[in-house]
């Protein structure tokens, strides 16, 4: 075997509500949620890695980062709000404390990895670039089948859009020859997924509405995969006010709007009084 094919990332493709979990030699790219179900499969997984790289520092991304008891390296734009994280209230589960012990900036490296900023969903996105396979690892940046959701509410909306078009251009400037997202199967026709990306992206610039429409369906699946929830809880929830405003609707109106389309969809199903998703999750 060849060192090339030593170092390869090796991919733990994970179902919902964790990101899919990446390592490359002794490098953890993300840790995925802090599920215990999610916390049992990533000690596994990581034998033998020595340092935990994050993509950004959301609850699916970072949720796990706390329980290995490694040196945990991010973004110096987010190396203080990610110290410590108590919950997430856009995904519904808490992150376990735990401290940035390397920040980093765009072109550093570590171990076989090269840092690339990839800003906009949050400040600090980062993705992680392995020349010798011409692969990135693209964190929520690159996703077959679907975009990464856009900041619709809070400090990091304003030019979020623009700044996640500029990223994708990034990253397709490096002419990967893979990329590795943080949720489903890697992407393997990257210029075909840009071109994807970004048409979707200028919609969403056409109809910024869409948008907040697409994120409010990801957060509501992401929060039905941890406990099922009524349609009045879900309205509850502390982005609903948010959505409600940009959207110039009543929370309870966007949460059933939502729900009924994703119902339509097979994604979510009725239970009584309770919403369930039909998508694998652990």
């Amino acid at each position: 075997m060849s060192s090339k094919d030593e170092l390869a990332p090796i991919i733990d493709l994970r179902p919902g509500p964790s990101a899919n979990v990446v390592r490359v030699g002794s490098v953890l790219i993300d840790t995925g949620s802090g599920t215990p179900a999610s916390i049992a499969r990533l000690r596994a997984f990581a034998a033998g890695v020595s340092e935990v790289a994050l993509t950004h520092f959301h609850a699916d991304h970072a949720g796990g980062a706390a329980a290995l008891g490694l040196p945990v390296a991010a973004h110096a734009a987010e190396a203080d709000t990610s110290d410590p994280r108590t919950g997430d209230p856009w995904l519904g589960f808490a992150i376990p404390p735990y401290r940035v012990d390397r920040a980093l900036r765009d072109g550093d490296t570590i171990g076989e990895l090269v840092v690339v900023h990839t800003p906009g969903q949050t400040p600090g996105h980062v993705a992680y670039w392995h020349e010798p396979t011409r692969t990135a690892i693209t964190g929520d940046l690159m996703q077959r089948g679907d975009v990464a959701w856009v900041p619709f509410g809070g400090p990091w909306a304003e030019g979020a859009l623009e700044t996640m078009i500029e990223s994708v251009r990034t990253i397709a400037s490096l002419r990967p020859a893979r990329c590795i997202s943080g949720h489903g199967p890697p992407v393997d026709d990257v210029p075909g997924t840009v071109e994807l990306t970004l048409r979707r992206y200028a919609q969403f610039e056409k109809h910024p509405e869409k948008a907040v429409w697409h994120a409010i369906r990801r957060a509501l699946v992401s929060h039905l995969m941890i406990t099922p929830l009524t349609g009045e809880q879900l309205a509850d929830l502390p982005w609903a006010p948010i959505a409600a405003q940009a959207l110039d609707e009543h929370e309870r109106a966007i949460v059933d709007v939502a729900l009924y389309g994703l119902e339509e969809r097979g994604v979510v199903a009725r239970r009584g009084d309770l919403w369930v998703t039909t998508l694998p999750h652990e």
